[in-house]
């Protein structure tokens, strides 16, 4: 991802796991702020487009956008629910907001948001709440991302297990693979770093903070997905979901 999203992703599935866990690894230095209250900077009257899958949350200033929003939301969703064999068992929920200022103010999961986080999953109800991008590629890339979260939450179920059991570069690689595909720049560098240096890690040394999820998990599934196919990463997630 873009150096300046490297956390947004985490941060929304931390939050995600918050609300269904009372968990929130992101959350706990935010918590450290005692009486630290979100800021609303304006109160917005939303409207819902309807797309065939999507209810899409906007504000009439966004109207546009939300259109182009929606097409590539429809986008995402027959390449996912195809890849991972799955369709969403409700329609999908995605607010959008005109700026990260905007988004930092929304009520939909109390939690305090970063300036750096751009975008989130909540996995009680499997909403997407996100910014535009300063680009639509910037866009599409986080929203795909974010619904690949939503497909993980409705595959495992709801509750304390499912995807919540699974380790942080397991689902947050898994999202980066299938928002970024195989290739990534800022991957490889991180590679061609640890081999450089022979401190290239284990499968079962990822759990440890050290090592960024996000780079080492898209790592790992692009390894996967290269080898075995795209549609092993479904019934992997299935198994993993199941057994944690």
């Amino acid at each position: 991802m873009k150096d300046w999203k490297l956390p947004v992703m985490h941060v929304g599935w931390i939050l995600a796991s918050a609300l269904a866990l009372g968990l929130c690894l992101e959350g706990e230095a935010a918590a450290q702020y005692f009486g630290q209250n979100k800021v609303r900077y304006r109160a917005f009257d939303f409207q819902v487009l309807k797309t065939e899958h999507f209810d899409v949350h906007f504000y009439e200033e966004k109207r546009a956008a939300a259109i182009e929003v929606g097409r590539m939301a429809e986008r995402w969703y027959a390449r996912l629910s195809d890849v991972l064999g799955h369709k969403l068992s409700s329609r999908q929920a995605l607010v959008l907001y005109g700026s990260n200022t905007d988004f930092r103010g929304t009520t939909v999961v109390p939690e305090y948001i970063s300036e750096t986080t751009g975008g989130l999953t909540e996995g009680l109800r499997r909403r997407i709440v996100m910014p535009l991008g300063a680009s639509f590629a910037d866009t599409d890339h986080v929203l795909g991302h974010e619904l690949v979260h939503a497909f993980q939450f409705d595959i495992s179920g709801k509750g304390p297990g499912g995807a919540l059991r699974l380790p942080l570069w397991f689902v947050e690689g898994m999202a980066e693979y299938l928002s970024t595909g195989p290739d990534s720049a800022l991957t490889a560098m991180w590679l061609r770093d640890a081999v450089a240096r022979e401190k290239l890690p284990t499968i079962s040394a990822l759990d440890d903070p050290r090592y960024f999820p996000y780079r080492w998990g898209h790592a790992f599934w692009a390894f996967v997905a290269g080898r075995s196919g795209d549609d092993v990463i479904g019934k992997m997630l299935r198994v993993g979901a199941q057994s944690g």
